[in-house]
């Protein structure tokens, strides 16, 4: 394939290293070694027993490689994204088994790591149209035109609305609360409020009258993959919460999310003055703040947070993963905040632009009254994550007495 530019690939160090597949070197000294005729059946027998459920997982001598694989006889290149793990053309790009159609990638992770991926075939045009762009946007398009690994039975659908397919290394976090087999028992319902926002209610089998509420930001993703019901119904089976209504916020457009979502957007407003006395007129919804959380992810994180520093006397939970704090440490707010509330903090290890200003608000949080659970997870900015750390962040907000 044409090679990236050098600058292109310096704008993005990569920071998870290639390593070899000994799946692939069995494989490639297999057919060094076979006839022709022998070639096309040892091929047919890789992708019959050795990649019918693929990633592979594979112990190497520095660790664990994850090994992707791809089947395409005609492509020019194909290119996998891996959340957080793959940052630029070289580091995406497959490599091919010579005179075959087995296409593959190896990465060198830690045995806790988590993450989703997809998978681009392109051929000699879109080769072309990908070198030539900026890294960032060369990711982004693969990103948005990769599909799920065929051979991969674990997938998940992330804010856009895009599904990818998932893999963990066998010491990730257990997910314990997350079916995706799961149906929700409980009572979902569309509305439009009266300041025309969309929003989708689950109210559970089991509420009762003053319930807790929790409000997830993003909530067109939470609602349509059925996470967030799913997840709160586990949670209640467990005997791990009080049943709350859940509340998920339509973000609307690209453009609305953003600006209705940063720092200085009006949704945190929003939902003190005019969702939560929605609710409450059309729900038997508890007064108490120490009942009410808002979650988010990225920018929707920020805004949770946003939320329960400024307004703690409505909002006493905030769960917050993956918070765009580069817009905004927190500091002051956290500070100033009239009454202390609890948060839920996690970021991905792999996530280098928001590790640290997170790392900085969880030491700022620790010599505050305010109630503080920190989680670090080997992953990056992902729903494949999320789902997870969610489930644990309603559980602490909403733990039974």
């Amino acid at each position: 394939m044409n090679a990236p530019s050098k600058l292109a690939l310096a704008a993005h160090p990569r920071t998870t290293e290639r390593t070899a597949s000994p799946a692939i070197k069995t494989l490639s000294d297999q057919l060094r070694a076979a006839t022709r005729a022998r070639h096309e059946q040892a091929l047919a027998e890789f992708w019959a027993t050795t990649a019918t459920d693929t990633p592979l997982i594979e112990p190497v001598a520095d660790g664990t490689a994850l090994t992707l694989l791809w089947r395409d006889a005609e492509a020019a290149a194909v290119l996998v994204t891996v959340n957080r793990v793959t940052n630029d053309l070289e580091s995406s790009t497959m490599q091919r088994v010579p005179h075959t159609d087995v296409w593959h990638a190896s990465y060198l992770l830690e045995n806790d790591w988590r993450g989703s991926y997809t998978v681009l075939a392109a051929d000699a045009a879109v080769l072309s149209t990908l070198c030539s762009m900026e890294p960032r946007a060369a990711m982004a398009h693969i990103r948005q035109h990769g599909v799920c690994d065929p051979r991969n039975r674990h997938s998940c659908l992330a804010h856009g609305h895009r599904r990818s397919s998932v893999a963990a290394l066998k010491d990730a976090p257990v997910q314990r609360y997350f079916d995706p087999h799961a149906h929700p028992r409980g009572t979902a319902t569309e509305h439009v409020t009266a300041t025309g926002r969309r929003v989708w209610s689950y109210l559970p089998a089991e509420a009762t009258s003053e319930c807790p509420i929790v409000v997830v930001l993003d909530g067109d993703v939470w609602h349509a993959s059925q996470y967030a019901a799913t997840t709160i119904d586990a949670l209640i089976d467990d005997g791990a919460i009080r049943a709350p209504l859940v509340l998920m916020v339509d973000p609307g457009p690209t453009a609305q999310r953003v600006a209705d979502l940063h720092i200085d957007g009006p949704m945190a407003e929003e939902i003190v003055r005019d969702l939560l006395p929605w609710a409450r007129s059309m729900f038997a919804i508890s007064e108490d703040p120490a009942d009410v959380v808002v979650s988010g992810e990225s920018l929707g994180a920020l805004t949770a947070l946003k939320v329960a520093f400024d307004h703690p006397q409505s909002v006493g939970c905030a769960v917050s993963q993956s918070a765009s704090l580069w817009q905004h440490d927190m500091l002051d707010r956290a500070a100033s905040a009239e009454h202390p509330v609890r948060v839920y903090l996690a970021v991905g290890t792999k996530e280098s632009v928001l590790l640290e200003p997170n790392r900085a608000l969880r030491e700022s949080l620790t010599v505050t009254p305010h109630e503080l659970t920190y989680v670090e997870y080997n992953g990056g900015h992902d729903m494949a994550c999320w789902r997870g750390g969610w489930a644990e962040g309603v559980r602490q907000m909403l733990a039974r007495s």
